[in-house]
Parts: structure tokens; C-alpha cells; sequence
């Protein structure tokens, strides 16, 4: 008697369920930057992670959403809350995003160019 590879009848067995299954893994984080002091350095940071590739995805319903959402911010620490899907996007994502957009982050230095061009950088924050 022959023996069948198990692998490639397994994964032909899977491969029609791969499509029709999403997981979603919704984590949140903080992430600090001591350049976000106010609400016009928010947009700024809100435009970049919107940026992202792979930002957006179809949810159950058919409709277009965000795979983060902004939750909370505190301008005194530098800090945005952000609820994300980790699935799609990771915290060294948006880390690298904010520090593209012009913003200092614990993981990444700020690009100087976009940095010279956020609201308010030709006066103290």
C-alpha cells in the first residue's frame, strides 16, 4: 500500500476556508512622542497612520475600516492610545509612521525635514 504526503491534502483541504476566515486581533497601546502637544500635531500624526499601507480592510459587514482608531491622547505626556489590529499593522508600524510624519518616538528619531514642517515649530511647543 502507497502512502499519501499528509501535507499537501491537508493544505488542499484548507486552502478553500483560507479566504472566508479573518482574524482579528485588537490590541492597544500608548505611544509617546514628546512632539505631540497639541491637537494640530495630532492631525499631522492621524494623517500618517492613516497613510499606512494595509491601513484599511473590508470588516464583516462589507464596509471599509480602520485597522487602528485613535482612543486617547494626553498632550502634557506626548501620548496617543491607539486600539489596532494586530494582524494587519504592529506598534513598530505606527512607531515608524509617527517618526516619518516628523515625530521623535522611543523606537525611531524623527525625520528632520517633516519635523521642520509640523504646526508650531518656529515657536516652543
Amino acid at each position: 500500500m502507497k502512502a499519501t504526503p499528509l501535507l499537501p491534502v491537508l493544505l488542499a483541504a484548507a486552502l478553500p476556508l483560507a479566504g472566508g476566515c479573518r482574524v482579528r486581533d485588537v490590541r492597544t497601546a500608548a505611544l509617546t512622542s514628546p512632539d505631540l502637544t497639541d491637537a494640530a500635531r495630532l492631525a499631522v500624526a492621524e494623517k500618517a497612520l492613516r497613510a499606512l499601507p494595509d491601513s484599511r480592510f473590508r470588516n464583516e459587514a462589507g464596509s471599509r475600516e480602520m485597522c487602528f482608531r485613535i482612543v486617547g491622547t494626553n498632550f502634557a505626556e506626548g501620548t496617543i492610545v491607539v486600539r489596532y489590529d494586530s494582524m494587519k499593522v504592529g506598534t513598530k508600524n505606527l512607531e515608524d509612521a509617527l517618526a516619518r510624519a516628523g515625530f521623535e518616538t522611543a523606537s525611531f528619531p524623527a525625520d528632520p525635514a517633516a519635523r521642520a514642517k509640523l504646526p508650531g515649530m518656529g515657536r516652543a511647543p
